[in-house]
């Protein structure tokens, strides 16, 4: 048992603040690009622009024009156009099977190909392929892009942004206490998964009698340490006089400069020009 410990141990990975237990690589990457030098609040802009257009224009085209401009980002962003699947593996496999779900069960449009397998008729309608299309480019797209906001945004900076941007400092801090925590849960979860695993709770492999006992022994335990600590945060920030003051002072300023607004003024309109655009073109290939 101590042998399998240390070897469970030796491949843990460093905590720092990352999300790799769910979507591996989910964290802020620092460089010295463009995007990263940009300002968090015309990032933001930018992906609430770029989601806009990806949920108002429904044709698979401009999916696949919004989805090559975001290959372009990462590419000056330094991520690389290899990202897709050495990092999101799971959302790629996930497309795949929305795609594949749509062309065999909607019967709509044009008969392109049938064949039989089986016994069972296969058919794959015009309406099927372009919608399941539509749909992965929307899912990669949405998920894609704000992988891309977070790998280029510091989450301090971003909070410190929008809190003096007029943000109350009370959610401010709420989100970059959430974001301090993430690392400390998994660093928990470790530490009560190996005190469980020494005590010979099994809790290798997937199965409905696994789940219960992860549930039992790994999450109930969790939550508790969780309120112990929220509680202790608590204590802490009510001892300090949390929340006295309406406005506060910030040791890092973030200025929105004129730059910035007609950055964010240039980003509006693009983004306005573009749907207007692909509007336009895309009315006349509507399937």
């Amino acid at each position: 048992m101590s042998c399998s410990l240390k070897r469970e141990k030796n491949k843990q990975p460093g905590y720092s603040f990352s999300l790799s237990g769910f979507l591996p690589g989910l964290s802020y990457m620092p460089a010295e690009t463009p995007f990263h030098r940009m300002h968090p609040l015309i990032k933001l802009e930018l992906l609430i622009c770029y989601s806009i257009l990806v949920f108002s224009l429904p044709h698979y085209l401009s999916a696949l024009c919004l989805f090559v401009i975001l290959l372009v980002a990462y590419q000056a962003a330094g991520l690389g156009l290899t990202f897709f699947w050495r990092k999101l593996k799971f959302i790629i496999m996930f497309s795949a099977l929305i795609f594949i779900v749509h062309i065999i069960f909607v019967h709509e449009g044009v008969l392109l190909w049938q064949a039989h397998l089986l016994g069972l008729r296969l058919q794959i309608w015009s309406l099927g392929l372009f919608k399941g299309l539509s749909l992965v480019f929307r899912f990669v797209n949405i998920i894609c892009s704000s992988y891309l906001f977070v790998a280029t945004t510091d989450p301090n900076r971003l909070a410190y942004c929008l809190m003096q941007a007029g943000l109350p400092y009370r959610f401010g801090f709420m989100l970059i206490t959430s974001l301090r925590f993430i690392p400390v849960f998994f660093m928990e979860l470790s530490q009560v998964r190996n005190a469980q695993m020494a005590k010979g709770i099994d809790l290798e492999g997937l199965s409905l009698k696994k789940f219960s006992q992860m549930i039992r022994y790994l999450f109930v335990p969790l939550v508790i340490s969780a309120l112990s600590k929220v509680d202790t945060l608590t204590i802490s920030m009510e001892s300090r006089a949390f929340g006295l003051y309406q406005k506060r002072t910030y040791l890092d300023q973030q200025p929105f400069t004129r730059a910035n607004y007609l950055q964010a003024v240039f980003t509006a309109v693009i983004s306005l020009v573009f749907y207007l655009l692909m509007r336009s073109f895309t009315l006349k290939y509507m399937y």
